[in-house]
C-alpha cells in the first residue's frame, strides 16, 4: 500500500508536494521496453540527466531495453508555472501506467527530476512498481552549499574520490561546492605546521604542501612512513573538479584564506609578511599596506578566476578572513613564541587591528568585484563574534561596504558549530547587519578521529536561515565521508524543505527506511545510542563533589580520549610537544573519576549495543550492507577507544601496587582490541580516510600499549610511570608523534 510519506520518505530531500493518483500502477521488469526522449545537448545537467536516465534504465532492463514502441520515457524542458519558487531548480515528476514524464523548469530542475524518479524506484528480482503520482518540487533556498575543507583527507583524495563525492552531493541536491585551496593550521604531528595548497600558483612552484602519511597497517603487516603531493596538487584537478560540476548544477565556489589561517605563503615569501617595528617578517598573516602583497594576491585570484571561474560561468568566491589572531605553534623555527598576524611596520603600526582588517577585506571584495565575481563569501566570526577579540565591527565596516559600493556581491557567512542553542553567539542578529546571509552548520568534520551526529545543530542553523530576511540558504562545513552519510541527508532536507523536513526524529526515521527497512527500528534506536555516545550537552564541575560532575559525552570523546587533540602545539605553560600522551589525559580523568567513569561506561555499553544491531544490519537481506558495516566500525571506535581508557585507569591503579604481569596481559589485550578495530577500519573506509590520519592515530593507542607490554614482559624491576611513559616509548611511538 502506497502512502505519500512513504514515496517523500524515499526521495532527499523530501520533496515539496506528492500527489497519488489512483489508478494502474507503473510496473516495469527487468525484460522492460522503453520508448526514450530527452533533450540533446552537448554538456551540462541535461546532458548529465539523460545519460543518468539511460544508464539507470539499461542497469536494470539491459542494454538493449530501448525501441519506438517501448513505454513513453519522455524528459523534457518547460516554462515554469506561475509563482514557482526557484524554478529553474525546480521539476514535475508525472507517474502512470502509461508512461513516465520527467519535467525540468530549468536545467538543474530536470537533473534533480531524473535524480528523484531513480530514488522512487525499488528494484527486486522481479522489477519495481511505483503508484499512479505527480510529484511538484522546489527548493527553499536558492544556495544549498557543502564546503570541502583543506584538511586530512582531501589531502589525499584521487580525481576518482572527488567524482564520487560530487556525484553524491549532487544527489542530494547540493548546488554549490566551496573547495578549500589553501588553509593552515597550528604544528601538530612531526613537528610541522599543518599547511595545505590544493592549486600550483603559477610563478610560485616553492609553495608547495607535501603530506605525511604514517601508521601501521594490519592487513598488510607493515608501517608506513611517506610523503607525497595531495593529489588535486599533483595532478592539477581543480579544473577537473570544476567542469564535472558544472554538469550536475553544482556551483564551485574557490576558498583561498588570505589573512588568518595563513603561514605557508609569509614564511616563503618574505617580503608579503607582516613585520615587526625592526622589520623582522612574522610567519603569519600578511602586511596589509605593501603594494607586494597585493601583487600576489591578486595574480592569484586572477588565476583562479580566469583560468577556472569564467570558463565555466562561474562567478563566486570564499575569502574565508576567519579567526585572524596570535598564536603559539605556528613558526616551526620557534613554536614557542606567540606570533601575530597584525603588522607594525611604519605604514601599519599606528593602524588599529580593526582598521587593518577592514581595510584589507574591502580591498579583496573590490578586486573580486571588479573581476566580475557576483558572491564573495566572508566569514562573519572577526566582525560580530566575541571570540575575534575585536568586538563588534559591523558598523564601520557597513561604512566601508556603503562606500566603496559593494553590499551586492558580499555574501555573509554566519557559522556556529555548537548542538547547544545558548552557544549561537553571535553579537548582533544577522537581520540588523542586513547583508546578503548564509547559515553554516558543520557535519562534524573530523573524519579521521569519531563519527558525531551534529544533527541539531544542522536545525538550529536551517531555522536561524528560514526566520531571516537575509537568508539565501544553507552551507555545510564538512570534510566529506560516507559514514556521515544521515547528517548530510538532514542537512538536505532542511536546505530544501525546511517545514516539509519535520522534526529530527523524522528525517531519521526517513533514512533509516531508505536504508535499513528490514530492522527500521532497531536501526533508530542504534542511531540514537551513537548520538548519545557524542552527545553535546553543558558540562557542571564542582570541586568540591567531583563526583557529581555532569560530563558532556562530546567533550570527553574528542577533548579527553581522542589522541588528534594531543597533537596540537600548546602554549609552553601548559606542558611539553609531544604531550604526554596517555598521561596527561588519565590525570585528567582522575580529578573527577567517579563522573568520567560512569562516562566510559555508559558510552561503552551503547556502543556495544549498537554495534551490534548494525552487525545484524550488515547480514540482513534488504538492507544497506556497506552502510551498515561502516556504522558497527563506527560504533566499535566508540567502544575500543571507551574501554582502551578504562583499561588505562585500572592500570594505573595497578601501578601503585606493583602489580606489573596483570598489567602487561591487560596492555597486550588492548593491544589486540585496538588491531582488530584497525583491520575493521582497513575493511571499511575509503583508502583517503585511511591514510589521512585516521589510521595513524589508531596506531598511536595501539603501540603504546605495545610498549607497555613490551617493557614489563622484558624488564626484570620495572620503572613504569603511566603518567609519562616518554622513558619506554619505542621508536615507532616517538615516529607517529
Amino acid at each position: 500500500m502506497y502512502t505519500v510519506q512513504a514515496i517523500r520518505s524515499r526521495i532527499v530531500p523530501v520533496p515539496q508536494k506528492v500527489n497519488l493518483l489512483g489508478g494502474a500502477p507503473l510496473v516495469l521488469t527487468p525484460s522492460g521496453k522503453f520508448r526514450f526522449t530527452a533533450p540533446e545537448v552537448k554538456n551540462g545537467p541535461v546532458k548529465t540527466a539523460r545519460e543518468q536516465m539511460v544508464k539507470f534504465l539499461q542497469a536494470h532492463c539491459g542494454e538493449s531495453c530501448f525501441c519506438s514502441d517501448g513505454l513513453p520515457v519522455v524528459l523534457s524542458l518547460e516554462a515554469p508555472p506561475e509563482n514557482l519558487k526557484n524554478a529553474r531548480e525546480a521539476y514535475r515528476i508525472q507517474i502512470s501506467a502509461q508512461g513516465i514524464a520527467i519535467t525540468g523548469y530549468g536545467d538543474s530542475g530536470l537533473f534533480y527530476g531524473v535524480g528523484s524518479f531513480c530514488q522512487l524506484c525499488r528494484w527486486d528480482h522481479s522489477g519495481a512498481q511505483l503508484p499512479a503520482l505527480e510529484i511538484l518540487d522546489w527548493p527553499d533556498n536558492p544556495f544549498r552549499g557543502y564546503k570541502q575543507e583543506c584538511r586530512y583527507g582531501s589531502n589525499l583524495m584521487e580525481k576518482e574520490d572527488w567524482f564520487h563525492m560530487i556525484d553524491d552531493l549532487a544527489s542530494k541536491k547540493i548546488n554549490q561546492i566551496s573547495v578549500a585551496l589553501y588553509g593552515c593550521w597550528v604544528m601538530q604531528y612531526d613537528g610541522k605546521v599543518a599547511e595545505y595548497l590544493y592549486l600550483p600558483l603559477k610563478g610560485y612552484p616553492q609553495l608547495q604542501t607535501p603530506m605525511t602519511v604514517k601508521y601501521y597497517s594490519p592487513t598488510e603487516g607493515k608501517w608506513f612512513d611517506y610523503q607525497q603531493l595531495p593529489p588535486i596538487y599533483r595532478d592539477n584537478l581543480f579544473g577537473d573538479i570544476v567542469r564535472y560540476c558544472k554538469d550536475r548544477g553544482i556551483v564551485v565556489i574557490p576558498g583561498f584564506n588570505s589573512l588568518g589561517h595563513n603561514t605557508l605563503i609569509p614564511r616563503l615569501l618574505p617580503e608579503v609578511a607582516p613585520k615587526l617595528e625592526d622589520g623582522t617578517p612574522q610567519p603569519t598573516g600578511f602586511c596589509t599596506s605593501c603594494d607586494e602583497t597585493y601583487e600576489f594576491l591578486f595574480k592569484v585570484y586572477d588565476q583562479i578566476i580566469d583560468a577556472y571561474l569564467i570558463p565555466n560561468e562561474m562567478y563566486a568566491f570564499n575569502i574565508l578572513l576567519d579567526e585572524v589572531w596570535e598564536q603559539y605553534g605556528v613558526d616551526p623555527d620557534d613554536p614557542a613564541t606567540k606570533k601575530t598576524p597584525w603588522c607594525r611596520c611604519p605604514k601599519c603600526r599606528d593602524k588599529s587591528h580593526s582598521e587593518l582588517f577592514i581595510e584589507h577585506a574591502i580591498k579583496i571584495i573590490k578586486h573580486l568585484k571588479q573581476k566580475g565575481m557576483k558572491s564573495i563569501m566572508m566569514a562573519n566570526d572577526m566582525l560580530v563574534r566575541k571570540v575575534s577579540k575585536l568586538g563588534d565591527l559591523s558598523a564601520p565596516f557597513l561604512k566601508r561596504i556603503a562606500e566603496e559600493d559593494l553590499k551586492d556581491v558580499l555574501l555573509f557567512d554566519w557559522w556556529r558549530y555548537t548542538d547547544l542553542r545558548e552557544g549561537m553567539d553571535f553579537v548582533i542578529e544577522p537581520d540588523e547587519l542586513n547583508f546578503r546571509s548564509i547559515f553554516c552548520p558543520w557535519n562534524g568534520y573530523y573524519i579521521w578521529s569519531l563519527l558525531t551526529h551534529p544533527m541539531r545543530n544542522n536545525f538550529l542553523m536551517a531555522e536561524m536561515n528560514h526566520k531571516a530576511a537575509c537568508g539565501e540558504g544553507i552551507y555545510q562545513y564538512a570534510l566529506w565521508d560516507l559514514s556521515y552519510d544521515r547528517i548530510h541527508d538532514c542537512f538536505a532536507d532542511y536546505g530544501w524543505n525546511f517545514e516539509g523536513a519535520g522534526t529530527l526524529d523524522n528525517v531519521t526515521e526517513r533514512y533509516v527506511s531508505r536504508h535499513f527497512a528490514p530492522i527500521q527500528h532497531k536501526a533508530k534506536h542504534a542511531y540514537r545510542l551513537m548520538e548519545l555516545c557524542t552527545e553535546q550537552r553543558p558540562t557542571v564541575k564542582d570541586p568540591e563533589n567531583p563526583d557529581r560532575a555532569v560530563i558532556s559525552h562530546y567533550e570527553l570523546m574528542f577533548g579527553l580520549l581522542s589522541y588528534y587533540p594531543y597533537c596540537y602545539y600548546q602554549a609552553p605553560e601548559k606542558g611539553a610537544y609531544p604531550r604526554h600522551f596517555p598521561g596527561d589525559g588519565i590525570r585528567a580523568l582522575l580529578e573527577y573519576r567517579v563522573a568520567y567513569e560512569r562516562a566510559l561506561k555508559e558510552i561503552a555499553a551503547m556502543a556495544k549495543e549498537a554495534a551490534a544491531i548494525f552487525e545484524e544490519a550488515a547480514l540482513t537481506p534488504g538492507c544497506d550492507h556497506p552502510m551498515a558495516q561502516r556504522m558497527a566500525y563506527e560504533c566499535r571506535n566508540y567502544q575500543v577507544l571507551t574501554e582502551d581508557w578504562q583499561a588505562l585507569l585500572e592500570m594505573y591503579d595497578l601501578t601503585q601496587k606493583g602489580e606489573w604481569k596483570d598489567i602487561a596481559a591487560m596492555a597486550r589485550a588492548r593491544q589486540n582490541a585496538r588491531l582488530s578495530l584497525m583491520s575493521l577500519c582497513e575493511q571499511t573506509k575509503e583508502d583517503f580516510v585511511l591514510r589521512s590520519a585516521t589510521m595513524r592515530n589508531h596506531s598511536v593507542f595501539m603501540q603504546f600499549f605495545s610498549d607497555i607490554g613490551s617493557y614489563l614482559e622484558n624488564t626484570d624491576v620495572p620503572q613504569l610511570d603511566l603518567l609519562d611513559i616518554t622513558p619506554i616509548m619505542s621508536r615507532e611511538s616517538w615516529m607517529l608523534r
